[in-house]
């Protein structure tokens, strides 16, 4: 029903490095206490450092496949014909919907962070902080509302609303890598 026309590809757009390095480095953490318990528990059962090093070894491989996984290939938002899907990023209301049910696309700082809000026609809505995406803020927005009007258009509602606030246009620079791909 909300399906834009199949000459959109999907498009995906990944976390940004400073976010999935923040993830990293809680993982890190939860290792460091989880080696921690495993020399206790070693020491109680008398069994040396035999756990705590082998909590250690499987702990640094664990976090360093996440690393590369969140550096190299996580995707924060995945754009389809369909709809959108958000992952690896909490607190963003609605994590899924199909274009048809977004009623409104705006730009918003709240807090001071840029984001791109989408209301949907029952009453919830997803908040997307552009500073957790890789990438031109602007590629971003422009993407999510040529998908949505594409949409309406399809259903022939014209009842959508884009509005195209900027009150915290962050400047990008063309020549870094954008962190959007299509797929």
């Amino acid at each position: 029903m909300g399906r834009v026309p199949s000459s959109a590809p999907d498009s995906c757009y990944r976390l940004a490095p400073a976010l999935g390095l923040r993830l990293i480095g809680r993982s890190l953490v939860s290792l460091a206490v989880l080696v921690l318990l495993a020399t206790l528990l070693g020491l109680v059962l008398d069994a040396g450092w035999v756990i705590a090093g082998v909590v250690t070894l499987v702990g640094l491989v664990l976090v360093a496949g996440w690393a590369w996984y969140l550096l190299r290939w996580a995707n924060a938002v995945r754009l389809s014909e369909e709809g959108y899907d958000v992952r690896l990023l909490g607190g963003v209301g609605t994590t899924s919907a199909t274009w048809a049910d977004v009623v409104e696309v705006a730009a918003a700082s709240p807090g001071g962070t840029p984001c791109v809000v989408l209301q949907l026609s029952d009453g919830r809505g997803t908040r997307l902080p552009m500073p957790a995406l890789a990438g031109d803020p602007d590629v971003f927005a422009r993407d999510v509302r040529r998908r949505v009007r594409d949409a309406h258009r399809a259903t022939g509602d014209p009842g959508i609303g884009v509005r195209a606030k900027t009150d915290s246009a962050a400047e990008t620079d063309p020549a870094t890598d954008t962190g959007h791909h299509r797929s």
